[in-house]
């Protein structure tokens, strides 16, 4: 979320914005560094963004060099990456009936003032006016905070044209759901490594032979294999796709597939590594289901 949101502020950013926090979006300094979450889930509709509930309203004889000043009064109800420096959200800005069409796309900071001295205290969580009301107990990805969250006359910050919210955001979507792909991809591979070298300790038939040297053993270690080089393919397909995009040198094919197989490759991805994760634990007999190993963090 942190790299989309990079990516539209670089596109559609103030100023301000890409001199500011931009540089603090793409830093590896820990001094620095800003991370970004995505707010658009809400109650009524889920992932029907058309359904939004959250308001922002136009804040008069007010400036910023960040762009038009909005409060935003609503309830979030998936909020990701709750422990960010800023969030990019979607608010109502047209009327109820306009549905999708009628939400913009904000920069919200989570704590004010966003750019202070290194040294300086960190503000108040509800500098901002905004309150976490509880955290969801997922499955998986602990590490990420994902909360319920209102926001009672939170400042923010106008990006792109009013009413166009659904559109810009798409970066943060895309980029995201690329990452997820790579995730998953790449922690299949840990779990075939793991198998492939318990494979070549593991003896069997009173310890005269090894795993790795099982013609049926072999056979199923190579199926996930397959699988998992034909992931590799699929996703870094869609990864060069999206730097031909990037970078103005796409096709008007290229770019249709792209946005074809940005939601395909996530989905493809997540359900086929996880089916041979398990393959993988399998083939360590009872010690691949302890967790020590890590396969199922």
């Amino acid at each position: 979320m942190t790299d989309g949101s990079a990516r539209v502020l670089e596109t559609i950013g103030t100023p301000a914005m890409q001199e500011d926090i931009l540089p603090r979006l793409i830093s590896r300094d820990p001094e620095i560094a800003f991370t970004a979450g995505q707010w658009m889930t809400e109650r009524p509709g889920g992932s029907d963004v058309s359904q939004t509930e959250t308001v922002a309203t136009p804040v008069s004889n007010v400036t910023s060099p960040y762009g038009p000043v909005y409060n935003i009064n609503g309830f979030k109800w998936f909020s990701s990456a709750t422990d960010s420096d800023v969030a990019l959200a979607l608010a109502r800005t047209g009327p109820p009936n306009s549905g999708s069409r009628g939400l913009s796309l904000f920069l919200i900071p989570l704590r004010r003032p966003l750019i202070r001295p290194t040294s300086a205290p960190r503000p108040s969580a509800l500098s901002n006016n905004i309150k976490v009301h509880r955290l969801k107990n997922k499955v998986g990805t602990k590490i990420l905070p994902t909360a319920e969250l209102s926001l009672e006359g939170a400042e923010a910050y106008l990006l792109g044209p009013i009413n166009q919210g659904v559109k810009l955001i798409a970066p943060v979507l895309n980029i995201t759901r690329i990452h997820s792909a790579i995730g998953s991809v790449g922690s299949l591979r840990r779990c075939l490594a793991v198998a492939t070298a318990y494979s070549s300790v593991r003896s069997i038939a009173a310890g005269k032979q090894l795993l790795k040297d099982t013609p049926l053993h072999v056979a199923e270690l190579a199926k996930v294999n397959v699988l998992y080089r034909a992931l590799v393919h699929l996703t870094f397909g869609a990864v060069a796709l999206l730097g031909k995009t990037e970078c103005g040198v796409a096709s008007e094919g290229e770019e249709m597939r792209l946005r074809m197989l940005t939601p395909a490759v996530k989905a493809f991805t997540s359900d086929k590594a996880s089916g041979a994760m398990e393959e993988c634990m399998a083939a360590l007999g009872g010690q691949g289901y302890m967790e020590e190993n890590g396969f199922g963090t």
